[in-house]
């Protein structure tokens, strides 16, 4: 293969994950990241999330070693309303994102070093350097780096709180559904940290911040302080390539929707992302059909949980989802290699859950 400069623009993982990949096929590699280091905004960074996956056929299906960053989830328990929910662990890990060297972005950033692909930091990608970028760069930037605005792309907008705090906790993530958003709330622990997230729409308030916090304390003795937070843009159509300024870009991670919009699991959509992306340098229609694959649902999924948003009596229709047993859960499909709808049953299937009132 003719060796090419390629520049690629965020160093999370679906960045990284790019460059390790284009680097290995004889790529010159630059990876330019906003940041002052790795591991991304402190508002967000160190955090611990909570991901279903299969780890074998992750590693085989992005070509890099990923077991070590991973541990086994121990627990997984949940509140909807005044309900008490025990899940499955089956398929469940826990992992750190982050600056600190316990991560798996730390850990992405050494091995893109071992393939000597080349970083700049503090490089923010601005409106104006935006047009000024060669065509064929990959854009893996995060949703709250405004760039899905800049490009021009149809978007919804998102609001998330972000803690942590030192733990003696391992291995555990706590869920939460209620009134105080319309999407979720959790916690996860992990390395000696814990940390906690709260998202919705863009309307989030501290006052539903302040009911979180609470039932978590109620429920778990967990004290959360501390918070900081960001508004995120995300695109309402998962793609691939981009054109804007006259010039063709490759989308990788949040910038191309690869997220599910219902439960997250954002890591998966970013180690996948990125190794698409990397596909989209050297073969444009493969790219595309894996992209396909493994995103045609999303945008339905979009819709679906923009509905969700504007439905009463959100707890019950939750709970009624929590207790298919078939092919109704077939709007929430993973988008994980070797990860199939009868995985994620064991899951989420009744026959697997402990209702009990707290």
């Amino acid at each position: 293969m003719t060796t090419k400069d390629i520049q690629i623009y965020g160093a999370g993982l679906s960045g990284l994950v790019s460059a390790i990949n284009l680097a290995r096929g004889g790529h010159t590699v630059t990876v330019y990241e906003k940041e002052k280091k790795i591991g991304g905004t402190l508002k967000c960074h160190p955090s611990v999330h909570m991901t279903p996956v299969h780890i074998q056929n992750m590693q085989r299906y992005v070509g890099i070693e990923l077991e070590s960053c991973f541990s086994k989830l121990e627990a997984f328990r949940g509140y909807i309303g005044p309900k008490k929910i025990v899940f499955s662990t089956k398929n469940l890990y826990i992992v750190e994102r982050g600056p600190r060297e316990s991560s798996l972005d730390y850990f992405l950033y050494k091995t893109a070093l071992e393939e000597e692909v080349n970083f700049e930091f503090s490089h923010p990608l601005t409106p104006e350097k935006l047009r000024s970028i060669p065509g064929n760069s990959i854009i893996a930037t995060a949703g709250y780096s405004q760039i899905v605005r800049d490009l021009h792309l149809p978007y919804v907008t998102f609001k998330q709180f972000d803690t942590h705090m030192k733990t003696d906790i391992r291995n555990i993530t706590i869920v939460y559904f209620g009134d105080y958003t319309s999407d979720y709330g959790y916690i996860s622990a992990k390395n000696g940290m814990l940390s906690a997230q709260l998202s919705g729409p863009s309307n989030l308030s501290q006052e539903n911040l302040k009911k979180f916090t609470n039932l978590v304390k109620e429920t778990e003795g967990i004290e959360l302080d501390s918070w900081s937070s960001i508004i995120t843009h995300f695109p309402k159509k998962a793609r691939l390539f981009t054109k804007f300024d006259g010039k063709t870009y490759v989308l990788a991670g949040d910038v191309a929707g690869f997220l599910d919009p219902f439960f997250g699991f954002g890591i998966n959509g970013a180690l996948m992302s990125g190794k698409i992306a990397a596909m989209g340098i050297t073969s444009k229609q493969d790219a595309l059909q894996e992209f396909k694959q493994f995103t045609s649902h999303l945008n339905k999924d979009l819709l679906l949980h923009t509905i969700y948003w504007h439905l009463p009596l959100k707890k019950l229709i939750l709970s009624q989802i929590m207790k298919f047993h078939d092919n109704h859960l077939s709007l929430i499909k993973r988008s994980i290699p070797g990860f199939t709808e009868e995985d994620w049953l064991k899951i989420v299937s009744t026959e697997n859950l402990v209702f009990y009132c707290i």
